[in-house]
């Protein structure tokens, strides 16, 4: 039996509050009831958030055809058609090296990769051919550009590889980046000078090897790997 603390009038026990001064009951001896199913969720369900690929593709190619469109008409009005070319050209690179790994769904950046450098091997190719510079575009630009995607790819390849412990993967970038620096200069030595002579890049290479065979060296020496661990903290 329980009363009111207000007014003392006697309680019924299934009361929730007193029906005279409409005090609420509070009575230590009866059990609380268990809160309805579904009062109170467990978890907090957040609504995810989707972008439409498909209309977000659709205002990217809207967003650089207005400009496109727009560069075009006043170079016809201005009389020339000389510089719009440019704008195409370094738009439609722009929206390969942002719309294209962000509005499409690619599981490997391979092709976006591939994308970058066919881009921008075309945009420099249409400079060339508007300058009628095709010897030094081909000499040297176009061979550059496919040596460093090929590097970059190695390197994307290479470091993806989960099943390879990560010094040897470290040790393998490092090594691609050596190779890379021998490309540039053997290119630059072809293309503007017609003979090899490698120089400058054997002398940059050599300490980025010797960094290599340390990382390599860490990864297999386990004792030395766990002591640079503890030390580093990491």
């Amino acid at each position: 039996m329980s009363y009111c603390v207000q007014c003392g009038v006697k309680l019924a026990g299934e009361l929730k509050s007193c029906p005279l001064c409409q005090t609420p009951v509070y009575n230590p001896l009866q059990p609380p009831s268990p809160p309805s199913e579904g009062a109170y969720p467990e978890k907090v369900e957040e609504a995810a958030v989707r972008i439409d690929r498909g209309y977000a593709r659709l205002l990217s190619l809207v967003a650089i055809l207005i400009p496109m469109l727009v560069s075009l008409v006043l170079d016809l009005i201005d009389g020339g058609g000389n510089w719009s070319p440019y704008v195409i050209g370094a738009l439609v690179m722009l929206w390969c090296f942002l719309a294209v790994p962000l509005l499409f769904s690619l599981r490997r950046p391979y092709f976006a990769v591939a994308l970058d450098v066919l881009a921008l091997c075309g945009y420099l190719a249409l400079i060339a051919a508007l300058n009628d510079g095709f010897s030094w575009y081909l000499g040297v630009v176009l061979p550059l550009l496919l040596l460093t995607g090929l590097i970059v790819l190695a390197m994307l390849l290479a470091w993806r590889r989960q099943q390879v412990r990560k010094l040897y993967r470290a040790a393998v970038l490092v090594t691609l980046f050596a190779l890379w620096l021998i490309g540039i200069e053997m290119v630059l030595d072809l293309g503007i000078l017609g003979g090899l002579s490698l120089r400058w890049s054997v002398y940059a290479a050599i300490p980025v090897v010797v960094v290599a065979l340390m990382l390599a060296g860490v990864e297999q020496n386990k004792g030395l790997k766990e002591a640079i661990r503890k030390r580093l903290f990491i």
